[in-house]
């Protein structure tokens, strides 16, 4: 894997036999010899991500709302300044989009308790995929407010 991207893997099991080692470390730590423990750890990453997917939706809808008003602000002609501004709102829609993924709700039926250890290699892909969807996420989210900053830069520096 390029070193440039490895923040984006990080902690991210591709492999099932990746997935299988580190639930085996998870239940290393368990207290007792019962599924609850790991079911509430893979349960407690995904309300962790929840969490900071709520946040980033609404640091997304200020970003949205500033450059919605910035591009309101600008003259009616297309400008470098306008188009920046218009694709800090294209990106902001787009990180917005993928942290919905994020929090979109996962329930434990009863056919995944009758069966444990494919529930928990399921719920760990769940946590991957999330995981992959939030850093994303955040990352163009940064993107939408550097175009909206240069935008604004320019469009000042035009006028």
């Amino acid at each position: 894997m390029n070193k440039a991207y490895s923040w984006l893997f990080e902690g991210i099991y591709r492999k099932n036999e990746d997935g299988i080692r580190h639930l085996a470390a998870v239940r290393s730590l368990q207290p007792h010899q019962d599924d609850a423990f790991e079911h509430d750890y893979l349960y407690s990453c995904l309300s962790v991500l929840d969490s900071k997917a709520q946040a980033l939706l609404s640091y997304d809808g200020i970003l949205m709302a500033a450059s919605s008003i910035t591009l309101s602000l600008f003259s009616r002609d297309i400008t470098a300044g306008s188009v920046l501004a218009f694709s800090s709102l294209a990106a902001s829609g787009l990180s917005s989009a993928l942290c919905l993924s994020v929090v979109w709700v996962r329930w434990t039926d009863t056919g995944d308790l009758e069966n444990s250890d494919d529930l928990f290699l399921e719920l760990l892909r769940v946590r991957n995929r999330r995981t992959l969807s939030y850093r994303i996420s955040w990352v163009v989210a940064q993107l939408a407010a550097i175009l909206l900053l240069l935008g604004v830069l320019l469009e000042r520096r035009l006028s």
